[in-house]
């Protein structure tokens, strides 16, 4: 409204003007504070994801140090298992060493008993056939040193 219009009305006007101006600051103070909040809401919104980030960073990292760790067993687990069974081959081979030796000790003993017992069934041959005069005589005659003749026995 213009100001040659009529008096009421420009009183309205200068009211309605300074109702306007008062909107227009509450609405650039609500800008600002959306602005700051949406500012605000950004930040926060950074901050939320350099968070997720870093948790998403933390669980790469265990996870590798569980890999790590399971390799680790793993391996460890490979080594005692393998110096097991090279402790259990040892053990096998020196209880085959011991079976041997005792199979040897037993062929020597079985061989020993052989042995003795064929030198005690020809010694008692011998000493029973060799004990006899009449073999006494046919193998020892002709020895003058070994076969002698008692002078009260000849004929």
């Amino acid at each position: 409204m213009s100001e040659t219009q009529c008096a009421a009305d420009c009183a309205a006007d200068d009211d309605l003007r300074a109702i306007v101006d008062s909107h227009g600051r509450r609405i650039d103070s609500l800008e600002d504070d959306v602005g700051t909040l949406r500012s605000g809401q950004d930040a926060a919104m950074e901050r939320l994801i350099s968070i997720e980030a870093q948790g998403q960073e933390r669980e790469r990292n265990r996870a590798a140090e569980a890999r790590d760790t399971r390799n680790a067993i793993n391996g460890l687990t490979q080594q005692i298992a393998e110096q097991t069974g090279a402790q259990k081959r040892q053990n096998e081979l020196k209880e085959a060493e011991l079976l041997k030796a005792q199979l040897r000790g037993e062929r020597i003993k079985y061989w020993a008993a052989v042995t003795g017992i064929v030198a005690a069934v020809g010694g008692m041959i011998g000493g029973t056939l060799l004990s006899s005069q009449t073999w006494d005589d046919f193998f020892f005659a002709s020895v003058p040193f070994l076969h002698h003749h008692h002078a009260g026995m000849l004929p």
